[in-house]
């Protein structure tokens, strides 16, 4: 069961809003809080290149350390109006929304540190980062400042049962089809048009989509084109994705739907413009690593059993993987995210903070 400190440092932040990109209340909040503590809170200057109108907290315990404990300040609706209610084993939000998966970590390392400097608990050295834009783009962790020691991340997110972690992820590769024609009067000068329809409808037909392996899935999401029912379409644009656990997996997938396009487009007398780019890169941690040994051995202080994961959505920890931070995302528990209906467990938010605890400990 939480603590009635834990559960007030929960429903402070969760009375304050803090959207996607105004999240600057909840940063003046931590901000005041770790000054508090005697400890240098900073802001990294992200703002203006995460198109927010805070930048990141960052906090250095001991100089940085090797790792990072990591939550993300925003949530994707107003929080607060939301009168959260404190009923038997839970938090509920009362029928609005309650930010549980933000603030629940955020609430967890911050009452983990307060307790370790107030009983004057000996901790190792690491770094604290309050991030913007978690629930959109994940700018604020892209454009995150970190000391250069810094090899390992832990980041307080997921939707897993604490003791749960995401050990793996697929990653997605977005691409776009931009397919040019000629524009022509389709009643009296067909002839003289090139139907960019028609190629991108040639491309696809050609193309396998769906499951590659049991690892491996692609898709094309959208198709747009065209100026009028009695014009040749002179533009068609196809949008798409490759999800895919192993980057080397998507290449070949991406490569070969570039090829079909520009074959078609040249067959057709048109022509192709192909661009991909990852929306979040896939990572695996492979057992014995050091991110996954300090997560086991964190868990098992807390008391809890380790249980690896592959991660079902994007989080923080792709961006930290992909700036070569080892890191995984920690179960907090919480309940029906961005639903009215949110709750989060007392004793998983009680868990949660265990875990930081043993992340910190000497």
């Amino acid at each position: 069961m939480a603590s009635r400190r834990l559960t007030e440092l929960f429903l402070e932040l969760a009375r304050i809003d803090g959207l996607p990109g105004k999240e600057a209340p909840v940063a003046n909040y931590v901000s005041s809080f770790l000054k508090n503590l005697g400890l240098p809170a900073q802001m990294d200057g992200s703002a203006a290149a995460a198109l927010s109108n805070t930048s990141n907290v960052v906090c250095q315990v001991g100089g940085g350390g090797n790792f990072v404990l990591l939550a993300h300040m925003d949530t994707m609706r107003h929080t607060s109006a939301t009168e959260p209610a404190v009923t038997g084993d839970r938090i509920s939000s009362g029928g609005g929304p309650l930010g549980a998966d933000s603030r629940a970590g955020m609430a967890a390392i911050l009452y983990a540190l307060e307790r370790a400097v107030h009983t004057y608990a000996q901790f190792k050295p690491f770094t604290i980062a309050f991030t913007t834009r978690g629930k959109t783009n994940m700018a604020g962790v892209k454009h995150l400042s970190l000391p250069p020691g810094v090899r390992c991340g832990f980041v307080f997110d997921s939707p897993l049962d604490p003791g749960a972690y995401t050990a793996s992820s697929p990653g997605i590769a977005v691409f776009s089809a931009d397919v040019l024609g000629k524009a022509a009067d389709a009643a009296t000068e067909p002839e003289n048009g090139i139907c960019a329809i028609s190629i991108a409808a040639r491309a696809i037909a050609a193309l396998k989509f769906g499951r590659h392996d049991a690892e491996t899935t692609s898709n094309v999401g959208t198709i747009a084109g065209g100026a009028g029912t009695a014009i040749v379409p002179p533009a068609a644009l196809v949008r798409g994705q490759v999800r895919a656990a192993e980057a080397a997996s998507a290449q070949p997938i991406l490569d070969r739907i570039k090829a079909e396009f520009e074959t078609a487009a040249a067959a057709g007398g048109g022509a192709s413009a192909f661009k991909w780019s990852w929306d979040y890169q896939p990572y695996r941690h492979l057992p014995g690593s050091e991110v996954l040994r300090l997560a086991d051995e964190a868990l098992a202080a807390a008391g809890l059993q380790p249980a690896p994961a592959q991660a079902a959505a994007a989080s923080e920890a792709h961006a930290l993987n992909a700036k070569g931070i080892a890191a995984v995302s920690f179960g907090v528990g919480a309940r029906a995210a961005q639903h009215n209906e949110e709750y989060i467990l007392l004793d998983h938010l009680s868990k949660t903070s265990e875990i930081v605890s043993s992340l910190i400990k000497s």
